[in-house]
């Protein structure tokens, strides 16, 4: 028998053309054979397999679409799924979740709170001119799709190192123009929800004239810029969250009337006192990296406050701060930010604690001693990330109307287990 007679024989995607003779048994051609795996295997050294043929596009992406288990979930579940992710900080846009599939980009465009966050970023200008159409595109896209629903936007004016902030300014002017006109959508600067902007010195002053356009329905407002920069007299009178970061102040707007506050990176000095007993409305202050307070800070009482959140890499003063109606703490479980909220005077009347994952970059510790002598590799005498057990003993024993602790879970449960050592200092308190 040849060997091509063999193959014809042996194959399991062919059927028998002929009687032939194996081991002694005859098989007719009408009947079909499945050999074993290893017969198979030493057949097909003799001549090549027949190539499979390719499936046509469209049958394979309603194959993948059918098997795939999130497609089976009901739009509105899914376009709910897709919201939370664009709600992180660090989530890609949403023309990236179109691109998956069929069914998430039926879903992306038939769902309009998707399109209601916008990322303007006009730091960088190619020498080709069609980045001014592609971003133009991109927010007519965004306005139209979004519907009714008022907008989240980001713009970005920190000037790229390498090219001169001058030359592209009408490019930029051209493209805020759209965007806080509308044009013909009418969504202007007039329908937005929250506005966060970034600049440097370098920011020419006609781009920073947009922000004094009408602003009356902006009730979050994130300012990153150098402490000294010429921000334009804004329209705020909606505005509740404020986000400071590196120092600068926008004017236009009451500080009785926010009801949160976070600060980015500020120096607590006497000055930065004064203004923080400004907000005399206060709910909620978050302090982000506060720089080491002045040993001469005068007492803030803020009466409202409700929630302290307190994030820092090195240990800060805060004893300054009178808060007689604390009701929740939030820190990084980390040990600098607990001996910080140690600190506090009101703890006593503290009903929930909740801690929060480590949040520091490696180029954040680099600046700082610790950080620097790790990065190294230098002997030291310790280096403790975590909190230790007594210190975070302390911090309970300070709370002795303590109800409920939650967040990390090894926060949790290194509470747990210094709270089973005296239960019947803390009666009412319970782990989530």
């Amino acid at each position: 028998m040849s060997p091509s007679g063999a193959f014809e024989c042996f194959s399991p995607v062919v059927a028998l053309q002929s009687t032939s003779v194996f081991d002694g048994v005859s098989y007719r051609s009408s009947s079909k054979y499945h050999p074993p795996v290893d017969a198979v295997g030493c057949i097909a050294l003799n001549q090549p397999r027949r190539p499979k043929k390719r499936m046509e596009p469209i049958l394979n992406d309603e194959i993948t679409r059918r098997r795939s288990g999130i497609n089976r979930l009901p739009p509105e579940i899914l376009g709910d799924i897709f919201m939370a992710y664009l709600r992180h900080a660090h989530a890609g846009p949403v023309e990236r979740l179109m691109a998956v599939c069929s069914t998430w980009k039926t879903v992306c465009m038939g769902t309009p709170i998707l399109w209601t966050k916008m990322v303007v970023n006009l730091s960088h200008w190619g020498p080709s001119l069609d980045l001014r159409e592609k971003r133009r595109s991109y927010i007519h896209h965004h306005l139209v799709r979004s519907g009714v629903l008022s907008m989240d936007v980001t713009i970005h004016l920190t000037s790229h190192p390498s090219i001169d902030p001058r030359a592209c300014v009408h490019l930029s002017q051209d493209v805020l123009e759209l965007l806080f006109s509308g044009g013909w959508s009418g969504k202007g600067s007039g329908n937005w929800h929250a506005l966060s902007v970034s600049f440097d010195e370098s920011t020419p002053r006609r781009l920073l004239d947009f922000l004094g356009r009408d602003l009356g329905r902006v009730k979050s407002l994130t300012m990153d810029a150098p402490r000294d920069a010429r921000v334009p007299v804004m329209s705020l009178p909606s505005l509740c969250h404020l986000e400071r970061k590196d120092g600068v102040i926008p004017g236009g707007f009451d500080a009785s009337q926010l009801d949160s506050l976070t600060l980015h990176s500020i120096r607590l000095t006497p000055e930065e006192a004064n203004l923080l007993s400004n907000y005399t409305h206060l709910t909620t202050l978050v302090l982000h990296r506060p720089i080491s307070s002045s040993p001469l800070m005068k007492k803030v009482t803020l009466s409202r406050l409700t929630t302290l959140d307190v994030r820092t890499p090195l240990a800060v003063g805060l004893r300054f701060l009178v808060l007689p109606q604390l009701h929740t703490l939030r820190t990084v479980f980390e040990d600098a930010s607990v001996q910080s909220v140690c600190g506090l005077r009101q703890l006593n009347q503290v009903r929930g604690l909740e801690f929060t994952e480590l949040e520091w970059t490696v180029s954040l510790w680099k600046n700082t001693g610790l950080g620097f002598a790790a990065s190294y590799a230098q002997d030291m005498t310790a280096l403790r990330v975590r909190p230790s057990m007594e210190i975070l003993q302390r911090l309970l024993v300070s709370c002795p109307e303590l109800e409920v602790v939650t967040g990390l879970d090894m926060a949790v449960t290194r509470s747990s287990t210094i709270v089973k050592m005296t239960p019947s200092n803390w009666p009412r308190l319970s782990f989530v």
